[in-house]
């Protein structure tokens, strides 16, 4: 075992999972919320998106939210690709971030410096009694 490796948790607004998938996908969830709890027209985000974009490219908030309802799939399948296998756990503080990966690297450090104490004691050919006193000293084998 040659280096430790650890996966330190990410900050959530650094991932692609999180712009690509959870951001849409929960402003697809407030257009629904919204159109479910009033008449059915009510679709707060896709009328800002064709707001926008209506002038330039000539869509309506109704060719917006049906395009939104058709990548929805689409959002969560690229949620639980980024979350599959060793997937880095999430924080939300940038300050947490930096103190994990800071003591990480401190346990590596320590780890590192242990196993290079291990080894100079292997190529000395020494190896130290744990119940010896710390002035004694240790006991040479005779040779039958």
């Amino acid at each position: 075992m040659n280096s430790i490796k650890t996966i330190a948790p990410i900050l959530i607004t650094r991932t692609r999972s999180f712009w690509l998938g959870i951001v849409p996908a929960g402003l697809i969830l407030v257009d629904i919320t919204a159109g479910a709890v009033s008449d059915g027209t009510a679709e707060p985000i896709a009328k800002a998106n064709a707001a926008i974009a209506g002038p330039v490219l000539g869509i309506t908030a109704a060719k917006v939210h049906a395009f939104m309802l058709a990548v929805a799939p689409l959002c969560a399948l690229i949620v639980a690709h980024q979350r599959s296998g060793p997937a880095r756990l999430y924080t939300t503080s940038p300050s947490k971030e930096r103190d994990l990966v800071r003591t990480i690297d401190d346990g590596k450090s320590v780890f590192e410096a242990c196993q290079a104490f291990g080894e100079r004691l292997l190529q000395s050919g020494s190896r130290p009694q744990a119940s010896a006193p710390a002035g004694a000293k240790p006991k040479s084998n005779p040779k039958p």
